[in-house]
């Protein structure tokens, strides 16, 4: 009996040793790999600088926002700008713009930039854009919204419900690096408005929104924030991991 009990300890003390080392194991195989994710993510984190430090400067901000004339459907209608209001009922079908203007400037004075646009077009009216920037240099151009008056009118009443305006444009700014590896910024511009709101008459009439020459008629961020992005290989379309730092448990 008493060998008995002895053997059953033995295994006992045997299966918590093996335990303890499949632990210990585990252990050891986690932390070494948090070590080596933390090491790719300094190297990661180092590059990412690195490339910060030579990347090119580029400004995009938009510099106005503006009514352009009515056209199409009823051309008897009054146009933009006038003071004279519409009338859904026969003008629902009139379109008119609301344009922005966007400056994008080459900060550099010694490098010249790739520079891509998307949705937008520049004063010959050419959109979709690729040129390059040279340094120093001031570009301008326009994000343009064409709707309906009826579409117009759906902005209002969705703003008046608090609820996002259903109609909406939106294109990008994007420069380059000059060279293979490097940066890529991307400033993204999103422009919705409500130029028209009920003019009040038993009629249901429609007229500019009062007040057009302040900006609470119209949203699209002023300064539109830059979302960068970090290449190994622009020409072979390779890009830079993200850094994966390790969070405790």
């Amino acid at each position: 009996m008493l060998w008995t009990y002895l053997a059953v300890i033995a295994a006992l003390l045997g299966t918590a040793v093996v335990a303890w080392q499949a632990l210990e194991t585990h252990r050891t195989t986690s932390l070494s790999q948090q070590t080596l994710e933390s090491s790719n993510s300094l190297a990661i984190d180092s590059a990412r600088t690195r490339l910060d430090q030579d990347a090119p400067r580029v400004e995009v901000y938009v510099e106005q926002v503006s009514v352009l004339s009515v056209g199409s459907g009823n051309m008897d209608g009054p146009r933009a700008g006038s003071g004279a209001p519409w009338n859904l009922s026969g003008d629902a079908d009139r379109t008119l713009q609301v344009q922005a203007q966007v400056r994008v400037v080459n900060l550099m004075a010694d490098r010249t930039i790739h520079l891509k646009v998307k949705g937008l077009h520049d004063t010959a009216m050419r959109t979709d854009t690729e040129v390059l920037l040279v340094p120093a240099a001031k570009l301008a151009y326009f994000l343009t919204a064409t709707f309906t008056l009826g579409q117009w009118a759906e902005n209002w009443e969705s703003r008046r419900a608090g609820d996002p305006a259903p109609n909406v444009v939106a294109g990008y700014v994007r420069a380059g690096d000059d060279r293979d590896e490097g940066v890529q910024d991307t400033w993204p511009l999103h422009l919705a408005a409500w130029p028209i709101e009920p003019a009040g008459e038993p009629d249901g009439t429609w007229r500019l929104t009062a007040g057009m020459t302040g900006s609470d008629w119209f949203e699209i961020a002023i300064r539109p924030l830059r979302e960068r992005s970090y290449w190994i290989s622009q020409r072979q379309n390779i890009e830079l991991p993200v850094p994966m730092h390790y969070k405790p448990q």
